[in-house]
């Protein structure tokens, strides 16, 4: 069986092919009770050989679905890509195409009002559903979603009474564990570079990180926790800035892969060294510390496992399941290369 090339395959071009009528073929496919499974798997196999596509059109007028979903990404700098969400989004991709959905990414740009971002591509009727990340604790764009219904999952969680639909880190508990390193490491006072206070999950770090230190009777300065956009430039200046106004600090918790990426050039450019008077360990969702230098402990999440997850969650959601059924914690695996102890 082959097509021409730039000819496009309908159901008459699979029926002609096979000899049988158009219904037979659009029952088939559909694996209708009245044709028998010799006839479907035939059917299947040579439309699939032929290259047939469902004609997404068609369909979507006699359902009013799009099949699409977007994925809301923010932009955090100017000119440069976020590398570290790309497995993200191939893994909700990945998911929603085997499920007959298309997949479309909305950039939120620096300028742009995030509600305004989620308020147009609800408006203009262009998704089935919406994937949203770096939650704010009286998130507006959630409440938005869930006054007019459009079904969507979260990265993350927020602090609003109303139950939705989300998958997140425990980010608290990260928080905490890595303040029980340091501090086991011997660093009397170490440091959190949390990222911005704006988003729910670095206020979950800093509750963590302050358990950890009441846990051993200890005070933690305001001086001692920073917040930072989550990017190498940020994380380099946070790091001299560090240098510069408390050169007795030896250890921190850099909550974010790229931060943490700027803050060893940072380190360098004020002529600390990780690893031999200055202690890190990092946090993210890629294998991106491994070859950082020195390697970095970091608590590992998969990206990629996320994307799948969060379109699992938006699929059963805009099935109509109970939103009370779609939220998970995921728990984070800690990675050690010893990068919390000095080796002086």
């Amino acid at each position: 069986m082959r097509r021409e090339a730039g000819q496009r395959v309908t159901l008459r071009t699979v029926a002609t092919a096979l000899g049988l009528s158009v219904t037979t073929v659009s029952r088939a496919l559909k694996e209708g009770p009245e044709v028998n499974r010799e006839t479907i798997e035939l059917v299947k196999r040579v439309a699939g050989e032929l290259g047939y596509r469902p004609n997404l059109g068609g369909i979507n007028l006699r359902t009013g679905k799009t099949h699409a979903i977007g994925i809301v990404l923010p932009f955090g700098r100017e000119g440069e890509m976020n590398i570290v969400v790309a497995s993200l989004i191939e893994g909700a991709s990945r998911y929603m195409k085997a499920r007959g959905y298309r997949t479309t990414i909305v950039p939120q740009l620096q300028a742009d009002d995030p509600l305004a971002t989620v308020r147009d591509i609800v408006e203009e009727g262009s998704v089935d559903g919406i994937v949203i990340t770096h939650t704010t604790p009286q998130d507006d764009r959630v409440k938005y979603l869930l006054e007019v219904g459009m079904p969507f999952v979260t990265f993350g969680r927020t602090e609003l009474l109303s139950v939705h639909p989300s998958i997140d880190l425990d980010h608290e508990e990260i928080g905490a564990e890595a303040a029980r390193l340091l501090l086991d490491a011997g660093h009397h006072m170490p440091l959190l570079i949390a990222p911005s206070d704006q988003f729910t999950y670095s206020l979950q770090f800093v509750r963590g990180w302050r358990r950890a230190f009441s846990e051993r009777h200890l005070h933690v300065p305001d001086d001692c926790i920073h917040f930072t956009a989550a990017t190498p430039d940020n994380g380099r200046e946070t790091a001299k800035r560090i240098a510069a106004r408390n050169p007795e600090a030896t250890a921190a918790f850099v909550a974010s892969e790229e931060a943490a990426l700027g803050f060893l050039a940072g380190l360098r450019d004020a002529g600390r060294q990780a690893g031999s008077d200055f202690a890190l360990i990092t946090y993210g969702g890629t294998a991106l510390p491994d070859f950082f230098n020195p390697p970095l402990s970091t608590f590992y999440y998969s990206n990629h496992a996320i994307g799948e997850r969060l379109a699992a969650f938006l699929h059963r959601a805009i099935a109509g399941e109970d939103c009370a059924d779609l939220r998970e914690i995921v728990r984070a695996a800690f990675v050690d290369h010893q990068s919390q102890i000095l080796r002086r």
